[in-house]
């Protein structure tokens, strides 16, 4: 039987019931990825470019991300983004009974060429100085203190005493120049350093704290 006239229907269950479960379900699956310190705040800012105020209520499950700050979650967060497959792939999501006509792809690959034109300009800063910093499309993993490697650990011993980059761990340790980059990229991400200067005459330095 169908409800009274002026009440909606239940269509929408579970975490899409509302905004408040929708908050609670993404502050648990942030908490979950990365812990609810500070390095994750820092963290989330680093993914999203939100502030820190406005992480700290994700987090807390005060409100969930609105819009272009969920999408750049989806883009970098493993957890967030299996929690959408999951959701495309749940009984609410309708199914598609038909094969995708060519011109739904047309139209799809002109909006995300729209998307990416209109939207898609390189960040400029002391990032893009950086001789030896690593594409974004590149995974990395973010160590804790206790978890670098010996090739970290001699690095930010170097920095302390001068200028050394990734062809100075590359020579030291007979490692490719990729690997290298990658090591000096996890520094970075865990914040333990920083890249001053222009791309010629800067220098790693380590992050106070």
């Amino acid at each position: 039987m169908l409800p009274k006239k002026g009440r909606k229907l239940p269509l929408w269950t579970g975490v899409l019931g509302g905004r408040e479960i929708y908050a609670q379900t993404i502050a648990e699956l942030l908490r979950k990825e990365h812990g609810d310190s500070h390095r994750a705040i820092k963290q989330l800012m680093r993914q999203t470019e939100a502030s820190e105020r406005t992480v700290k209520h994700w987090l807390s499950g005060q409100h969930g991300p609105d819009t272009v700050y969920f999408l750049r979650l989806v883009v970098s967060s493993p957890v967030i983004r299996a929690f959408v497959l999951g959701l495309i792939e749940g009984p609410a999501a309708t199914p598609l009974t038909d094969p995708v006509d060519r011109i739904s792809l047309a139209r799809a690959r002109e909006a995300y060429v729209a998307g990416e034109a209109a939207g898609g300009r390189p960040a400029t800063g002391a990032q893009h100085n950086d001789p030896d910093r690593v594409p974004e499309r590149d995974p990395i993993n973010v160590p804790d203190r206790a978890e670098l490697n010996e090739r970290q650990r001699w690095f930010l011993d170097r920095v302390a005493d001068g200028r050394c980059g990734a062809n100075e761990i590359a020579a030291a340790w007979t490692v490719s120049l990729k690997t290298a980059r990658r090591d000096i990229a996890s520094l970075k991400a865990a914040d333990l350093i920083s890249y001053v200067g222009s791309r010629r005459k800067g220098r790693y330095r380590r992050t106070p704290g």
